[in-house]
Order: C-alpha cells, then sequence, then structure tokens
C-alpha cells in the first residue's frame, strides 16, 4: 500500500505531518514524545472558470470604481 501524509496533533497541541500508511492512527509526536493521533485538516479549495468569483475579479471591481470617480 502506498504512503500518504497525514496531520497527526499531540495532547501537547504539538501538529506535526508525517508520510504514513492511511490505515496508521497514531504516531508518536517529535517534539514532546506523547502519542498524536491522526486529525482531518482542511482542504484549500480553488475554483476555477466561468461563474466562479476570484481576487482578481475584486481587484478589476476596486479599480473600475476608481476609474469611474475621476
Amino acid at each position: 500500500m502506498s504512503l500518504r501524509l497525514f496531520d497527526f496533533t499531540c495532547i501537547n497541541g504539538h501538529t506535526t505531518e508525517h508520510l504514513t500508511d492511511p490505515d496508521q492512527r497514531e504516531v508518536i509526536c517529535p517534539v514532546c514524545g506523547h502519542n498524536a493521533k491522526r486529525i482531518i485538516s482542511p482542504v484549500s479549495t480553488i475554483f476555477k472558470g466561468k461563474g466562479w468569483p476570484d481576487a482578481d475579479d475584486k481587484w478589476a471591481r476596486d479599480h473600475e470604481k476608481a476609474a469611474n470617480l475621476k
């Protein structure tokens, strides 16, 4: 089975990433040595294409407003 990158956190609040087997639920914290449990981390999602506003749209609207004020 292939290894995957997972986030783990211990009782002291240390969060680390480990390349582990997907079935592994705990590792040893490299900072304090306590057991660290696997956590679910938020995924960064970027929608591209028509119909999805992004930072470029906000920049364009702001500059259009500034041009209309002159």
